[in-house]
């Protein structure tokens, strides 16, 4: 397997992990207890600065690549690109919406609720499809010739959480990884 697909699956499992902490935070706060709205915007915060700007546009590049290499699986390196822009329209209404909440605004638990699990959802149904579909087909499909079209097309953008920390932008979600998993320290 091409070392950049190796790359978005190891940014799949930390997408994954972020999710499980969104999912379990927003359980919380739907169940009235205490729930840390930073970590919640900040988890939003790294979706929007690293799924959005840095992973779905290589991927988008990868995907561009492949589609006229794929005959008939054109339409899902399509779907996928689509996929990426709805997904991050539903991070930044998500995020307005916590944001509007910390802030005293007013908005119901149920609209909250439907917006979360929404977004969750959709995120881990986009990833189940890229993991299970995708990625197997482009990992046959593409041959080195394409890879190193793929690699001078390529945005350069570091996840700022999992790869090169930043422990001022992220400090509380990277203190609540630490305390999860001490290797993050």
């Amino acid at each position: 397997m091409h070392y950049l697909l190796d790359k978005l699956h190891r940014d799949h499992r930390n997408l994954e992990k972020i999710l499980d902490l969104l999912t379990s935070q927003l359980d919380q706060f739907l169940a009235g207890h205490e729930s840390d709205f930073d970590l919640k915007i900040e988890l939003l915060e790294y979706m929007e600065a690293y799924a959005d700007q840095g992973h779905h546009p290589l991927e988008n590049v990868i995907f561009s690549v492949a589609k006229p290499l794929v005959g008939e699986k054109a339409e899902l390196m399509d779907r996928l690109m689509t996929q990426h822009h709805e997904l991050a329209s539903l991070t930044r209404t998500f995020r307005h919406s916590l944001e509007n909440i910390y802030q005293g605004g007013v908005m119901s638990r149920d609209e909250l609720e439907v917006q979360g699990r929404e977004f969750i959802a959709l995120q881990r149904q986009h990833l189940a499809l890229e993991e299970q579909e995708a990625f197997p087909m482009l990992d046959v499909t593409l041959q080195a010739g394409d890879w190193e079209t793929i690699i001078e097309q390529s945005p350069s953008h570091d996840d700022p959480v999992f790869e090169k920390p930043d422990k001022i932008r992220f400090q509380t979600l990277f203190e609540y990884l630490s305390q999860a998993d001490p290797a993050q320290k």
